[in-house]
């Protein structure tokens, strides 16, 4: 008798893993549908003629061109923002009067940052 209390128990025990990994899997869909929180990064229009691609993992940006400047924004590695000509104390300035610390940020190819 006591071989089938086990078998039962087995049993039971296995619908119980099932329902769990497909939780895990319905979790995991959810999760891949749902993506990254979207991003507060302006897209780059060119309207500046000057397009820079950020390098850094993570970029200040300030509202001046010093690191005593108000943090204002971050970018992430990789994205693309509108810039000036203008590179003061190793800052470049972004549109909307923001800056950034100019060795992070890589010209756009076909782009007239210089």
């Amino acid at each position: 008798m006591a071989k089938t209390g086990l078998r039962e128990a087995a049993k039971k025990s296995f619908r119980g893993w099932g329902l769990v990994i497909l939780a895990g899997v319905l979790l995991t869909i959810l999760a891949t549908i749902d993506g990254a929180p979207a991003s507060t990064v302006p897209a780059a229009t060119g309207s500046t003629g000057c397009q820079l691609r950020v390098t850094a993992a993570e970029l200040r940006v300030r509202a001046g061109p010093s690191t005593a400047s108000e943090q204002v924004d971050t970018l992430p590695e990789g994205a693309v923002v509108d810039g000036t000509r203008v590179v003061t104390d190793g800052f470049r300035e972004l549109t909307g009067n923001r800056w950034a610390a100019d060795q992070f940020l890589t010209p756009v190819p076909g782009t007239t940052c210089t």
